[in-house]
Order: structure tokens, then C-alpha cells, then sequence
């Protein structure tokens, strides 16, 4: 058999190929971008969590729960509606060195449900604590 009958008989062992590994480099792919997306989404609850602490904190005693400052800086960081979620004094009425707790939580959808659908939409919740002064 010569040569170029062998190069004949190989033609689209690329293409086979390819179809073989694109589903494996696409899922490669896409569970990066969503594990991405939910480690920013992560993120800015955590960082609207700690800001409601703070925000709440300072408030006055009265305002609690859910002083209004502090659930404008969540809004402010997580849109308006995006979140559910408290902010509590443990103390009532919220003294000195009471502990001012942030509950928030956010429901997280992925981008790309058919492939895994029980991944679909996860629950992101994180907590701050804060000592009132």
C-alpha cells in the first residue's frame, strides 16, 4: 500500500476526533464560567453581609430589626429584591455590646441548567456579626 492510499483512508480522523473531545472541553469550560459566577455572587453577599453588620451597628436602637441603612447597603450591593434576609439585634432593645447579626441570602441560577439540572438554583446565604456600639 503506498502512501498517499494511507493518507486517503485517514481522512476526517480529525473530525472524529474532535467530536470525541469538544463535550469534555465544553464542560471543562462552562463549569469554570459558573463556578466563576458563583464565587463573585459568593462574594458579594459576604461583602453585602459584613456591611449590613456595620450599617446596623451604628443605628439606633429603635430602628432595629432591619435598621434602614443597613438595608440600603444591601440593596445598594445587591439590587433591590435580589436578597432576603435580616438584620437582627440579639438584645432587646439592642444595648451595648449586644451582638448585631446579618442574615442575607440570594438564589444563585446557573447560566447553563440543562446539563446539570439539579444545579439549577442554589441558595447562597452568609452571616456577619457585629458588636453594637
Amino acid at each position: 500500500m503506498n502512501s498517499f492510499s494511507r493518507l486517503a483512508n485517514a481522512r476526517g480522523i480529525s473530525t472524529v476526533e474532535l467530536i470525541v473531545v469538544l463535550p469534555a472541553i465544553l464542560l471543562v469550560l462552562f463549569a469554570s464560567v459558573e463556578f466563576s459566577r458563583a464565587w463573585l455572587t459568593l462574594n458579594l453577599v459576604t461583602t453585602a453581609a459584613r456591611e449590613a453588620a456595620r450599617a446596623g451597628s451604628v443605628a439606633a436602637a429603635s430602628q432595629f430589626p432591619n435598621p434602614p441603612t443597613a438595608v440600603q447597603r444591601i440593596d445598594e450591593i445587591l439590587g433591590v429584591g435580589a436578597w432576603t434576609g435580616d438584620v437582627i439585634c440579639t438584645a432587646t432593645p439592642c444595648v451595648a455590646d449586644a451582638e448585631v447579626r446579618a442574615d442575607v441570602s440570594v438564589a444563585f441560577t446557573t447560566m447553563v441548567p440543562a446539563i446539570l439540572p439539579m444545579l439549577q438554583s442554589l441558595s447562597i446565604q452568609q452571616t456577619a456579626r457585629m458588636r453594637y456600639e
